[in-house]
């Protein structure tokens, strides 16, 4: 008897209520839904940017690549300089 009773315990305190197990599966499906409507709305943004805008936004990311490229320190250098930076 006090066996099945430790059983029940420990597995109900495990998987939690229904309710918050409920709880828990609405919250992952708004933060879905929010980060969907986030890329609609990016994209909707850059849709109404002009050719121009459109060609600097690349470019900038292009540069920004290659200056985080080069900032980038080296295997060698973050394996035996761990203090530096």
């Amino acid at each position: 008897m006090l066996f099945s009773l430790a059983v029940v315990l420990y597995s109900s305190g495990c998987r939690g209520s229904k309710g918050q197990r409920r709880a828990y599966k609405m919250q992952n499906q708004s933060e879905k839904k929010g980060a969907n409507d986030h890329e609609d709305l990016l994209k909707a943004h850059y849709d109404r940017q002009s050719e121009e805008t459109k060609r600097m936004i690349k470019e900038m990311k292009k540069e920004n690549k290659k200056m985080k490229k080069n900032k980038k320190r080296s295997l060698k250098d973050r394996a035996f300089h761990k203090k530096c930076r």
